[in-house]
């Protein structure tokens, strides 16, 4: 079934603060729970949120529900998740980077936004590889996957206070006009603050100056993610991904910032599990 969207009849947000945490109250405990038994129920939450987000994007990218991109890319995505369940890691990169190309040839004969199509394996396939792998097989990897939720969330939450209370100048009023320095600022201290608080409870770590800095640099990538999928949507002119999550719009609205500080932390602590000689 193939039927057009058009951005003035795509989902609308209610972007209201009561559905907003309502939502939060339902999908984090939930997250929190499935992360911290790992396994494949971890897997499993993992690769249906990728399918959900494959839907998004390739409607996003052709204005169309169920398109062969999608499937390149919801296949492609399940395929490459249940082989990093099975700590086949490089393996499931490759099905990733083939998923993208797959999608890639089919836009060609659909809206041609081809570039588009395969960047989706490269923005949200490849991150949930990566997150299989900080959760199942990086050191500490419960524990630094429920502060990346933490510093992820804190960051959101910070952000938004710190552009309620101050306002003030906008970081980019061309791609998001509701973002502002002061939120951004009251971003990165919320993270900072949420790494030293829960470091020494899911690392066992006494908190110091470095997680403050890690906390703070997580922050900076989620807003960068914001950012980065405001700009998205300002291209092809929808306002929210979908409808899925209440207050929230869709699952990629709600996961950009985490997308983008899963491939920092991942990237760290991959390379400093190389250079320890654990990779």
């Amino acid at each position: 079934m193939n039927n057009d969207i058009s951005p003035a009849s795509a989902p609308r947000s209610k972007d209201t603060l009561a559905l907003r945490v309502a939502s939060a109250l339902v999908l984090g405990p939930a997250a929190i729970g499935a992360s911290w038994v790992g396994g494949p129920l971890f897997a499993g939450l993992v690769a249906f949120l990728c399918v959900l987000m494959a839907f998004e994007w390739s409607r996003m990218i052709e204005r169309a529900e169920l398109t062969p991109v999608f499937f390149a890319l919801g296949l492609g995505g399940a395929g490459a998740l249940i082989l990093a369940a099975g700590e086949r890691y490089e393996l499931a990169f490759i099905v990733c980077a083939a998923s993208g190309a797959a999608a890639a040839a089919a836009a060609i004969w659909g809206s041609g936004n081809w570039r588009w199509a395969a960047f989706g394996a490269a923005y949200f396939i490849a991150p949930s590889v990566a997150l299989i792998w900080l959760r199942e097989s990086a050191e500490d990897g419960r524990g630094f996957l429920i502060l990346l939720f933490a510093v992820v969330w804190s960051a959101d939450t910070g952000g938004y206070v710190g552009g309620r209370l101050v306002g003030g100048p906008k970081l980019s009023p061309k791609i998001s006009p509701a973002k502002t320095w002061a939120g951004a600022v009251g971003g990165l201290i919320a993270g900072g603050i949420a790494a030293a608080l829960g470091a020494p409870y899911l690392l066992g770590e006494a908190a110091n100056a470095s997680h403050i800095a890690m906390g703070a640099g997580l922050g900076l990538a989620s807003i960068l993610g914001d950012m980065a999928e405001s700009a998205f949507k300002r291209h092809f002119g929808i306002k929210d991904m979908s409808g899925f999550i209440p207050g929230h719009g869709g699952v990629l609205d709600r996961l950009d910032g985490m997308i983008f500080a899963t491939a920092a932390v991942t990237a760290v602590l991959y390379g400093h599990s190389l250079l320890a000689g654990h990779g």
